[in-house]
C-alpha cells in the first residue's frame, strides 16, 4: 500500500471513531431561565455586572422582617450563579433602612443607593464604605405621598462627564450630583412627572446625550418612559414622552427599570404586569416577553413576580433581572426572590462609570 493511500485510510479510520458534537439549537427570544436565588430578606432590586460576577442589592421595601438587619448586596458568579461575597450595609439606623439600586465602576467600586444615607461608594475588596453624596432632604410635597417618607432615592446614572443623576420617586424630582460626588442639587422637577410612584428607572442613551428614566404609577394608573436633554436646570417643555404604558383591565403596567441594548433598543421592566418590554429607538414597542423562567435543574418553574431591575450578560446576550416580588400579596414571596435571565440575542450599549 502506497504512503498516500496509508494516510488517508488512517484518516477515515479517525474520522470513523471520533464522535460528532452537535451545535446546540439557538436559544428562542424571550427564553427564561433561573440564574440564582436571593437570599433573606430578599426583595432584590438593584443588578449590575462587572467583570465575571453579578451585583445584586435589596432589600428594596419598608417594614419587611429583614428590616432589623442591614441591607445587602449580594455577589453571585456569573457564570454559575453561585454566591461569592455578602456585602453588609454600614451605618443603617432609622425605619427608612433600604438598599435600592446600583451600577459598579471600570475599577470594580460600587455605587449603590441608601435611602438614609444617600448614595455609598464601596470596595467590595475591602468592604470600606464612604458616602458618595447626600444628604438628601425634602423639596416637594407630593399629593399622593401618603406613606409619610420625607423622598424614595430610586435608580442612578453617571453621564460622560462624570455627573449622577438620581430618581426621588416621592418628590417627582430628578437630583444630580457633581463630579467626584458631594452635595445633591435638584436638576429637574415637575409635577408632570408627579404620582404615586413618580420617578423609578434612569439610564443615559449614549448616542442622543439625553436621560431617559420611567415613571410607574401617574394618578391615572399610567406608566411612561420620559427623556430629557443633559443641560443645566431641564424644565417641563423640555419633556419628552417616548412611551405610554396605558392600564389594562387587569391592573397598571408599571414601568420600573430600564437598560439599553447595542441594538438601540430599550428594555423596561414592567413590575405591574411582570413582564418585559422592549422599546425601538423611536418608542414602538419591538416585543414584550413574559415568564415563567425555567429551573435548569429541572425543579418548578419560577413565575415572574414584579421584575425590578435589568443588566445585560455579555456572555450569553441576554438581560439579567431581579425578581422582586413585592406585589404578589403571597404572606410569604420568598421562594419568588431570585434573579433571571431573558434571552434577547443583545448585549449592552455604552454605559459611563466614575474612574474615581
Amino acid at each position: 500500500m502506497s504512503t498516500r493511500h496509508s494516510c488517508a485510510f488512517a484518516l477515515l479510520a479517525t474520522l470513523a471513531i471520533t464522535p460528532v458534537t452537535l451545535a446546540e439549537p439557538p436559544r428562542p427570544l424571550g427564553d427564561s431561565t433561573i440564574v440564582a436565588p436571593v437570599p433573606f430578606p430578599g426583595y432584590p432590586e438593584g443588578i449590575a455586572v462587572h467583570a465575571n460576577r453579578i451585583y445584586v442589592s435589596g432589600p428594596a421595601a419598608f417594614g419587611v422582617p429583614g428590616n432589623a438587619q442591614p441591607s445587602k448586596i449580594f455577589a453571585f458568579n456569573l457564570k454559575t450563579g453561585a454566591l461569592e461575597q455578602t456585602i453588609a450595609i454600614q451605618g443603617q439606623m432609622g425605619p427608612l433602612k433600604a438598599a435600592s439600586c446600583l451600577t459598579v465602576a471600570d475599577n470594580g467600586m460600587i455605587y449603590v443607593v441608601e435611602e438614609e444615607q444617600g448614595i455609598l461608594k464601596i470596595n467590595p475588596k475591602t468592604g470600606q464604605q464612604t458616602t458618595y453624596a447626600g444628604p438628601f432632604y425634602p423639596v416637594y410635597a407630593s399629593p399622593f405621598n401618603t406613606t409619610g417618607a420625607p423622598y424614595l432615592l430610586n435608580d442612578l446614572a453617571f453621564d460622560k462627564n462624570g455627573y449622577l443623576y438620581v430618581t426621588d420617586s416621592f418628590q417627582a424630582t430628578i437630583w444630580r450630583v457633581p463630579p467626584g460626588g458631594g452635595a445633591p442639587q435638584v436638576w429637574f422637577q415637575s409635577p408632570v412627572v408627579d404620582g404615586v410612584f413618580g420617578p423609578n428607572g434612569a439610564r443615559v442613551d449614549p448616542t442622543t446625550n439625553m436621560l431617559y428614566f420611567t415613571v410607574t404609577l401617574d394618578g391615572t394608573g399610567s406608566g411612561y418612559v420620559y427623556r430629557l436633554p443633559l443641560k443645566n436646570n431641564p424644565v417641563a417643555a423640555d419633556l419628552q414622552v417616548v412611551h405610554h404604558y396605558a392600564p389594562t383591565p387587569f391592573g397598571p403596567q408599571a414601568p420600573d427599570g430600564i437598560a439599553f441594548g447595542k441594538s438601540g433598543q430599550l428594555y423596561v421592566a414592567l413590575a405591574g404586569s411582570s413582564q418585559i418590554s422592549v422599546l425601538n429607538p423611536n418608542g414602538t414597542e419591538a416585543a414584550r416577553y413574559s415568564g415563567p423562567a425555567r429551573n435548569p435543574a429541572g425543579g418548578p418553574a419560577l413565575p415572574w413576580a414584579n421584575p425590578a431591575n435589568i443588566a445585560f450578560n455579555h456572555q450569553t446576550d441576554s438581560l439579567l433581572v431581579t425578581n422582586h416580588a413585592s406585589l404578589t400579596g403571597l404572606p410569604d414571596p420568598s421562594p419568588l426572590f431570585a434573579v433571571f435571565d431573558v434571552y434577547v440575542n443583545d448585549k449592552a450599549a455604552k454605559t459611563f462609570t466614575p474612574n474615581h
